[in-house]
């Protein structure tokens, strides 16, 4: 399968690319701001301006038809300016649900066209969940059973976030709040077909790998720039071995991950019998790749690149975060080595 990236697909990625970096730059993610601050509402409308909120959804719908590979570029660019909005869940994970149920929930299908118009901002977390990210910096917290247990019926409940539920957590850029599930939920029924659940939740977490390789390019960008600039003994500290050399394995192991998220995302496009693999290949390489690029650009910054005041913290904190998210770079690995025995 061919599935480099034709003009259409790169343009799109560029002007993702400039989108973010001109309305999202990692001195605004430092804010961590919330839903509150007309900003982010104004931000979440120019994207769904663009078309992103939409992306999935059929042109008969008022979409743009396009599939994962697209919606990987844009959670790239997303990735790299460290965007704390719930695009994911959004545009990916609830448009995905909803085109197998046309007929199913019609309270979440009205949240979902709220959030392709721009008006609304909705997290999905699993309850399973000790913490939930994204508190206070999305409307509708929608919390899910058997998000991650196919076993499980696909249950959802609509959950308002209260102020005082918000505090900081280890990433500075997102906002938090302790898994509370009240007894008085009301949860309700989603009938998604086992298959198109497996590919939902396929396709929303290879949008959290593609976050994740966004960042980590923007962190080797972050550190090769440095190791261009700073001098010692009259030379470039990057034409050292000791760190040219760290750089380069860290670039390849990004650029690995890079090329199994797409393959992934062509896989579960096209239905193809090693999707599932693709999938398990690409969050783990993922994971290992980002922490691999944000751990190793601190040790290129040295001393500076400890200091709260750098942004290399913010990358490698975001990618611990995701990984987290995703179940750690252990569990992926099983995964893999699970399909291959199978």
């Amino acid at each position: 399968m061919d599935f480099a990236l034709n003009a259409e697909q790169q343009m799109l990625h560029e002007s993702a690319t400039r989108f973010f970096a001109d309305h999202h730059p990692p001195a605004r993610a430092r804010q961590a701001l919330s839903w509150s601050d007309a900003a982010q509402q104004q931000l979440w409308r120019d994207m769904a301006e663009m078309g992103w909120m939409s992306l999935l959804s059929s042109e008969e719908q008022g979409g743009l038809g396009l599939g994962l590979t697209e919606a990987h570029l844009i959670a790239e660019a997303a990735g790299t300016q460290l965007l704390n909005l719930p695009w994911a869940s959004s545009a990916v994970l609830l448009p995905l649900w909803l085109r197998a149920a046309p007929d199913d929930a019609p309270a979440l299908r009205e949240l979902a066209r709220s959030a392709a118009a721009g008006e609304r901002a909705v997290h999905c977390v699993s309850a399973r969940d000790r913490i939930w990210d994204h508190a206070g910096q999305c409307t509708d917290l929608v919390v899910v059973r058997g998000l991650e247990d196919e076993g499980q019926p696909l249950e959802w409940s609509v959950l308002p976030w209260a102020p005082a539920d918000v505090q900081a957590g280890l990433d500075p850029t997102l906002t938090q709040a302790a898994a509370v599930v009240p007894s008085t939920a009301c949860w309700q029924a989603l009938a998604v077909p086992a298959g198109a659940r497996a590919h939902a939740r396929a396709a929303w977490r290879l949008m959290q790998c593609a976050e994740l390789i966004g960042l980590a390019q923007a962190a080797l960008a972050l550190g090769s720039g440095h190791a261009v600039e700073r001098v010692q003994f009259g030379k470039p500290i990057g034409s050292y071995q000791a760190i040219k050399h760290q750089l380069a394995n860290a670039w390849m192991a990004v650029d690995n991950a890079r090329l199994a998220a797409l393959y992934a995302g062509a896989a579960l496009d096209g239905h193809l019998p090693d999707a599932r693999f693709a999938c398990a290949a690409a969050e783990y390489t993922a994971i290992e790749g980002a922490l691999q690029a944000t751990r190793t650009v601190i040790q290129v910054c040295g001393g500076m690149g400890f200091t709260w005041e750098h942004d290399a913290h913010l990358y490698l904190k975001r990618a611990q975060h995701q990984a987290a998210r995703l179940g750690g770079a252990s569990r992926a690995l099983t995964r893999v080595e699970e399909l291959v025995l199978a």
